[in-house]
Order: C-alpha cells, then structure tokens, then sequence
C-alpha cells in the first residue's frame, strides 16, 4: 500500500491500494444546465439532479451527493462518487504561474514515483494543459482530470473527478461538460471619473501592488490607496478603494509589556460583540479574529496578532451584499502581510 502526501493546490491524502477489482454505482447525471459568473463571466454545465454549489467571482462544484464533498477532501473510506469543478485564480505573487498551480496541485506519494501525466489540451477555445492520474482505492479506480487555461492574468482549472471505477461512466456527460466552458476574464472596471459620475463603486482589483510600512507590507487591490490616521498607538494605516465600508486599517500597537496573545484577545472579547475568537495566522504567527456586524450591512473582521514587542490589529469591512466581491480578495490580501 502507499500513501501520497500533499504538496498544495487541491487534494488531501490519497490511499492506493494494489489489485482492487471493486465498481461503485453510479449515480446517474438526468441532465445538465448552465452555470454563469456574473463577476469573472465564466461558464460550465453542471448536473441538473447533482449538488451544486457556487460562489460568485471564482468556484462552482457539483457532486454527486451533498456528503460525497467531504470524501474528496479526506480521501478516506466511503460510497462511490464524483465531482465537476470549476476554480479561478488570478495571477500574483502566491501563484505567479499556470505551471505553479499545476505543480502544487500534485500530490507526492511515499515512493516519490510522479504518476501524473501532462498534456496539452483546450479549454473554452484556449490552449490548455490536462493533468490526469488514476490509481486503485479500496472501493474501486478512482480518476481525475484537471485542465488549465490562463485568460486575462487569470487560470480557469476546471476538475472533474469519480470514484468507484465510474470514471467511464460519465465520459459522455463529462465530454459534454468540458464543451460547455466559459474561461474566466478580468470584470471591467470603471474609470474612477464614470463611477464617481453614474455612482457606482469601483470593485476592488484583482491586481495587488505592495505597500510598504516601517512595521509591516501588504499587497493591497491596485485601485486602493493607503493613508494614515491618527493612532492610540505606533501607527495606523487605512486602505481604501471608492466605497468608504470596505477597507483594510492596520494598526500597531506597543506590546512591550503585554505580549500574550491570549491575554490581548482575552480583554479585547467585549469590544467585539462579545463574539468567540477564531484561531488564525497572521504571517506565519498565531493569530485570532472577531467576526461582528459594526452598523447595518456591514460585516467586520478584526484579527490580532504579536511579534516581538508589537501587536498587530488588521480590520476588515466590507459591505455584506458586495461580500463575494470584496472579501476573498481582502482574504488574498492577509495572506501577503509581513510583520516586521
């Protein structure tokens, strides 16, 4: 038996198991419809009797059952399955190509033999590359195939994946549903002139630039701009774009003597609503955050971390019926910070 391990992108632990002769059955596709992204104006067919999640900007993921999810992230033991995926990606310094995301969607098995193959394909009428592999589980062949394109900076990855030895099964459906793709493209931005002219807010870029302070950087959208304020404490940095309740404030905080994270959030708990801290990272750093609802439509998050003799305070607002197109991206933009 040999056990794969995980480098990044897409997969848990993968069980391979030599000689499994086992088929699951089936669950039949009864038709398919037409899944569209209003913001990334992506396209994908998707089973009309499968479970079907989509969130706007960047994924839809349909599964034979609502349970069956689960298992492709465990790989453990259960009843056979499949999925369509369609995932996007933007371009930028945590994924800087379309081979890198290839690459992190490896997964590494104890023997260190590279089971995959890749090829060239296409995908919504762009040049593409397939990454496939199959091998035997306990339950029957399990097999996926991942296809790749890059359109406006970003990668459209559409998977399709069956446990059970089903794989064949739904060849002609899955035929049908790779025909039926839209790649990604970048939303148009209005010019900052027209939006203040018509009212309507810019949506924040998918393109981050850095910002960099004396105690930390960012990568914020490249239509925000940073500008500091006046602090309790070392400094405060706000980043805004063209709505006033979607920003990201930085403020640092001397921690000379009370540097327990712990104790920090402790007496910091009533300012949020009272809420439980979640348990974070902030740059490598434990970390915590507050969800809470500061005024009406407007969702926050405040994370609290410690390095050093400092404590950082990130803040994250953003108006909730706008949440798919602002929150990912601040998500994006906590992942780039560097404490220093």
């Amino acid at each position: 038996m040999t056990f794969p391990r995980m480098i990044a992108l897409a997969f848990v632990c993968l069980v391979v198991v030599s000689g499994c002769s086992e088929k699951a059955k089936p669950v039949p596709i009864e038709g398919l419809k037409l899944v569209k992204d209003e913001l990334r104006m992506f396209e994908i067919k998707v089973p009309t009797n499968w479970y079907v999640q989509q969130r706007t900007g960047d994924l839809v993921i349909a599964t034979t059952t609502r349970t069956i999810g689960s298992r492709f992230m465990s790989f453990g033991k259960g009843n056979g399955g499949a999925k369509i995926e369609l995932r996007v990606i933007p371009i930028d310094s945590n994924n800087p190509s379309l081979d890198t995301m290839i690459k992190r969607s490896k997964v590494e098995f104890e023997d260190n033999l590279d089971r995959y193959q890749v090829s060239q394909a296409t995908l919504g009428g762009k040049s593409a590359k397939k990454l496939a592999v199959k091998f035997d589980q306990a339950d029957g062949e399990f097999q996926i195939e991942t296809y790749f394109a890059e359109n406006d900076s970003l990668v459209t990855i559409v998977t399709i994946a069956a446990f059970g030895k089903t794989y064949e099964d739904y060849r002609k459906e899955f035929d049908e549903v790779l025909a039926s793709v839209k790649v990604a493209q970048r939303p148009v931005v209005v010019a900052k002139v027209a939006s203040t002219t018509s009212g309507v807010p810019e949506p924040p870029s998918d393109t981050l630039r850095t910002y960099n302070a004396p105690d930390f950087s960012i990568e914020i959208p490249q239509n925000f701009e940073g500008k500091k304020g006046q602090s309790s404490g070392l400094s405060s940095v706000s980043f805004l774009g063209s709505r006033f309740d979607c920003t990201i404030q930085v403020d640092v905080f001397d921690a000379s003597k009370q540097n327990d994270l712990n104790k920090i959030v402790d007496q910091n708990k009533g300012r949020y609503q009272g809420g439980n801290p979640i348990s974070s990272s902030v740059n490598g750093q434990n970390a915590f955050y507050f969800n809470y609802n500061p005024a009406a439509n407007v969702s926050s998050r405040a994370y609290f971390t410690v390095r050093g003799n400092k404590m950082f305070r990130i803040t994250l607002n953003w108006y909730k019926p706008e949440q798919a197109l602002y929150l990912a991206i601040f998500e994006r933009c906590i992942g780039t910070m560097r404490l220093k």
